[in-house]
């Protein structure tokens, strides 16, 4: 039955690098909007998006795991917008070269541009019919029509000479039996399995190109849409051939003056999509293949003209929209897989490099994050891969050669982590530097394939190569520019440090001596000048930790120690010539407390200041503590600042810890509660305002307790 020799699922699975061709009109189209510096990613898709080898191109490689897009398509614009626009106009250019230069037979022209005209009847029909009918999706419609005989783009791809017979039969139904006596299986059945792997296209539009040969019997219970394609396919049929309609058909769909409407629209839209490509349409009806075999060779070469002016440079080009791509081997790798999807609809490869910790391995990368990174040692003479990076050739690996049984485990581990049956590695370097290599694992069958794209790959390569060495050589200039301005700024911070430290040698020298000078050596003078010079060593410490770069170390903070050493040196300090009276009401057992001592000390600064401006004259305030409180099942300390002040009315008491927050006259008066709120909070604790029994503010703050595992109840 198979006279080709492949079954159904041999020629999927053999699709991915099978160059599925374009009319040169198309492509010429193209390369006029990618030359143009104002062309845009809008034109691209209303030239691919008419086209069902560029469509699928497309499609493929939205599904593909190296671009990893994983959202429906519903538009080709959006599609090319998340590919990247310079990634498609370099797919559209090396397209065209492989066209160009894979000597197409007259007879395969012919059949790449009657198929495509077949399409764009088909889809437009489709559209068309679908509006009529009010179809919720018409996006669907259309890529139904446009990919309807996507199966028979493949069989000739593939097997242009045994297909070539098949198609030369009158009608449909002839072709279809024929094509599965040749090939196991017909167009429709091939073109539904391919597509419904697209995970990005609906099921239905599958179901479409699988029935759209039942007869009307079979289509009455299906889906709308595969009655819609059914009818489009038979109009298209006439159309492409005879640039009319057929004076017997008959729609099952819509009524008789919607079919003549639809005519009109659907020659106009054809004839319109011609003229953009520069196809002239004679006589009074639609464009036809016979027509359209006309501008065939004058087209290609145009074709060969535009690419030329191209240059193949142009083309091998791997510029990037996201200049960070290369930034690591992982980046590198989806770079590459990415491009190469696009560019040769190569899916399944992985990247050979040296391993950044130890030169005596190679690090082995896959497209799929999930995969971790193996690693094998180059001193390993009997692996094929390893020596094919280690003298920078290209080498074909295959599993269980009949000469060669016990192949190296290290190749056989490469290949199957491919999921294939051979693999062709090729250097990534650039002149006499290597970067590593790409492995391109593909089946038997594709061999041939690869072999022919192998020298396009390895310019595209060399590119990458030089991309990755260009980029090295500019980190390592900005290296020696970094460490320079780090030179410099270390510079500017040792002669601020020195400026720093000389006043505060001389303010802690004048401290002793004015200690000195006072008649009364008291125990209260004496704490207060033990603090002042505590907090001006505690400066000292920032400024060296500074210089250093280094973290401030943090000392141990118990809550009623710091209150009681802080408050009385606070209250002094802002109350001026008023009389301030300190209350105490402080919990037996000390907290040692989960924040820094300098953030703790801002905290009570503020608090204290607030309590202190309160009241105009003489004031009152009261500190307590309880060294331990359970809230939601977090333990905490909480130390309480009130005052007998006029508290906060109802509508500020909302805004208190806003950053403009004021409570009191006077500018800039109560500011400090955000400042209080930012620092707790970024401790995770928290304050609250309270009306104390007199009418003044209480603020109670919750500071988390610094506790062991054990300790934690």
């Amino acid at each position: 039955m198979y006279e080709v020799g492949h079954s159904p699922k041999s020629l999927i699975e053999s699709l991915e690098l099978v160059r599925l061709h374009s009319p040169p009109h198309i492509l010429g189209k193209l390369l006029d909007i990618c030359n143009n510096p104002d062309g845009s990613t809008e034109q691209l898709a209303e030239i691919i998006r008419i086209d069902a080898a560029l469509t699928s191109r497309v499609i493929m490689a939205m599904n593909s795991v190296s671009f990893a897009i994983g959202e429906p398509i519903d538009s080709m614009q959006r599609a090319l917008t998340l590919l990247g626009h310079e990634r498609v106009k370099t797919m559209v250019l090396t397209l065209s070269i492989q066209q160009l230069f894979s000597g197409l037979i007259p007879s395969q022209k012919e059949f790449v541009c009657n198929a495509w005209l077949d399409s764009l009847y088909c889809a437009v029909f489709a559209q068309d019919i679908a509006a009529s009918l009010d179809y919720e999706f018409p996006h669907d419609a259309y890529l139904a029509g446009l990919l309807h005989d996507f199966g028979q783009i493949v069989f000739d791809a593939k097997h242009h000479e045994q297909y070539t017979e098949v198609v030369s039969q009158d009608t449909e139904a002839e072709i279809i039996k024929k094509e599965v006596l040749t090939f196991g299986t017909s167009h429709a059945e091939l073109g539904a399995d391919i597509i419904e792997r697209w995970q990005s296209l609906s099921m239905t539009i599958s179901d479409a190109v699988r029935f759209h040969h039942e007869d009307e019997e079979q289509l009455r219970g299906a889906d709308i849409l595969c009655r819609i394609l059914a009818e489009a396919s038979e109009l298209a049929w006439h159309w492409s051939r005879e640039g009319k309609a057929d004076a017997k058909w008959q729609s099952r769909l819509i009524d008789q003056n919607q079919v003549k409407e639809m005519y009109a629209r659907v020659q106009t839209r054809v004839t319109q999509v011609a003229a953009t490509l520069d196809i002239a349409v004679t006589g009074s009806g639609g464009l036809t293949q016979s027509q359209l075999a006309g501008f065939i060779e004058k087209e290609t070469i145009r074709l060969a003209r535009k690419i030329r002016d191209a240059s193949l440079v142009k083309v091998l080009s791997c510029d990037s929209d996201h200049p960070e791509v290369a930034a690591t081997p992982r980046h590198l790798l989806s770079k590459i897989a990415q491009d190469m999807q696009l560019l040769f609809s190569i899916s399944d490869l992985a990247l050979l490099i040296p391993d950044a910790k130890n030169p005596d391995y190679l690090s082995f990368y896959q497209v799929n994050p999930v995969q971790p990174v193996s690693r094998f040692s180059i001193d390993n003479n009997n692996s094929e891969i390893i020596r094919g990076f280690l003298d920078k050739r290209s080498v074909w690996i295959e599993l269980e050669k009949k000469h060669d049984p016990a192949a190296p485990i290290s190749d056989r581990q490469i290949i199957r982590r491919l999921n294939h049956e051979i693999a062709l590695s090729l250097p990534l370097g650039y002149g006499d530097q290597v970067v590593g290599a790409i492995v391109i694992g593909v089946n038997r069958a594709q061999r041939n394939s690869l072999d022919n794209l192998s020298r396009l790959i390895s310019g595209y390569l060399k590119n990458v190569a030089d991309q990755w060495f260009s980029r090295d050589q500019a980190l390592s200039r900005q290296t020696i520019e970094d460490d320079l301005q780090e030179e410099l700024e270390q510079r500017d911070v040792d002669k601020l440090v020195h400026e720093i430290s000389n006043p505060l040698s001389v303010i802690g020298n004048y401290i002793d001596i004015i200690k000195g000078n006072l008649k009364s050596e008291g125990a209260e003078n004496n704490h207060e000048f033990k603090i002042l010079k505590e907090e001006l060593q505690r400066i000292g410490d920032i400024v060296l930790n500074f210089k250093d770069g280094k973290d401030a170390v943090s000392p141990t903070v118990l809550l009623n120690d710091e209150l009681q050493v802080c408050v009385p040196l606070y209250v002094k300090s802002v109350s001026r010539s008023k009389e301030v009276e300190i209350k105490w009401n402080l919990d037996a057992s000390d907290a040692e407390i989960n924040i820094s001592r300098d953030g703790l000390r801002q905290v009570v600064l503020n608090l204290v200041k607030n309590a202190v401006e309160a009241k105009a004259r003489d004031a009152e305030i009261m500190i307590s503590s309880h060294h331990f409180v359970n809230i939601d099942g977090k333990a905490y300390a909480q130390f309480t600042v009130a005052d007998r002040g006029r508290g906060v009315d109802a509508i500020t008491r909302n805004l208190l810890f806003g950053a403009s927050t004021s409570t009191k006259r006077g500018a800039n008066r109560g500011l400090g509660l955000s400042v209080v709120a930012e620092i707790l909070g970024s401790y995770h604790g928290h304050i609250k305002y309270l009306e104390t029994e007199g009418g003044g503010a209480s603020f109670e703050v919750l500071v988390p307790l610094l506790l062991n595992k054990a300790d934690n109840p």
